[in-house]
């Protein structure tokens, strides 16, 4: 019940803004909802990786949280575009993609001993390191409640994660791992248009498969506050939450073939541009 009086006092704030702040319907230019729409942003996000390589089927392996043991940054600076287009007569039916990437190095002389996949790095061996991360999303949304001050709306997607780690050192040797994750996803979007040009914008995307040795689950929810002071251009401010959990003893799942466990999560914040037509 806690969680639920946010959204119950934000249905109320969305309620009480008179109706004839609004458009009648989609046809009337002055409707709140664009037909095409491109993003652009600078992300700063908050990183934590964990790996687990190696693993038997006992349950061991070796853990290593590539910020602590390799000093990869925790905090990066990004970009991340995207864009969406509604069709059909009723604007119900939007199509979106986004792409974000993610690429960090490091190097560092070990405090102590680390075992990877069977290659050891003694303490004081300088190593180096790197964690590249990319997320393509492509989704399919529906709004099952659309007027001209709130959009509701469910959907499917797809988010294809190539994600790529090692780490060398001068007379050890290279090891690591290159994995690209498809994991499909259901959504679910809430869109609240406070006047003409305040909106709030609420989307969440989750996943979750266990298949023979693999094990999968998938959190990617966001929160923005959007204002559109001119005609086409606007922009806005928002909070981004990413998790992801793959756990794999082999290829039980397509394109996903290694021994180990992956974790990734991040939480970033958003400041972005907008285009947008009617």
């Amino acid at each position: 019940m806690k969680k639920a009086i946010p959204v119950l006092l934000l249905f109320l704030l969305v309620a009480g803004v008179p109706r004839h702040a609004f458009s009648a319907g989609p046809a009337d230019p002055n409707w709140p909802w664009e037909k095409y729409s491109f993003t652009f942003g600078g992300f700063i996000t908050d990183i934590n990786s964990d790996v687990r390589l190696g693993i038997n089927e006992l349950g061991t392996g070796v853990d290593v949280n590539l910020e602590d043991a390799l000093g990869l940054e925790t905090t990066s600076r990004v970009f991340r575009v995207g864009a969406a287009v509604r069709f059909g007569k009723s604007r119900r039916h939007q199509a979106e993609f986004s792409w974000f990437e993610l690429n960090r190095d490091a190097t560092k002389t070990l405090g102590r001993d680390i075992e990877i996949d069977n290659v050891v790095y003694p303490i004081g061996t300088t190593v180096n390191s790197f964690l590249d991360f990319q997320i393509y999303k492509a989704a399919y949304n529906y709004s099952f409640f659309l007027d001209d001050r709130i959009n509701l709306a469910a959907g499917l997607g797809v988010f294809v994660m190539p994600i790529k780690y090692g780490v060398a050192a001068s007379g050890i040797g290279e090891t690591g791992e290159s994995v690209t994750a498809p994991l499909p996803a259901i959504g679910f979007r809430a869109d609240f248009a406070l006047t003409r040009k305040w909106f709030l914008r609420q989307t969440v995307d989750l996943f979750y498969l266990k298949v023979g040795d693999f094990k999968g689950a998938m959190m990617d929810s966001t929160t923005a506050v959007e204002y559109r002071p001119w005609k086409n251009l606007g922009f806005g401010l928002a909070t981004n939450t990413f998790r992801v959990d793959i756990e794999a003893k082999g290829d039980d799942y397509p394109n996903i073939d290694f021994v180990g466990n992956i974790k990734f999560d991040y939480v970033g914040l958003l400041l972005y541009g907008k285009l947008y037509y009617y």
